[in-house]
């Protein structure tokens, strides 16, 4: 995951555990695909922000992916 370019963006979690938080999510000791309610490829971006920030579909979490 390190070394991809990706930026994180937290709430209410504390910066300082973000490094061990992705660690145990990449060696899968953390699930978090029932977490992400939607997927949007980047070309949608505007969109998957207006879902999330209207609460629309019943959105909890969304990711946006490479496709």
């Amino acid at each position: 995951m390190y070394g991809k370019n990706l930026i994180f963006k937290t709430g209410g979690v504390d910066g300082c555990d973000c490094a061990e938080i992705l660690t145990l999510i990449e060696k899968g000791n953390i699930n978090t695909t029932p977490l992400i309610t939607h997927r949007f490829p980047l070309s949608e971006i505007e969109a998957a922000y207006h879902m999330f920030e209207n609460k629309l579909d019943g959105v909890m979490k969304v990711a946006i992916i490479d496709k």
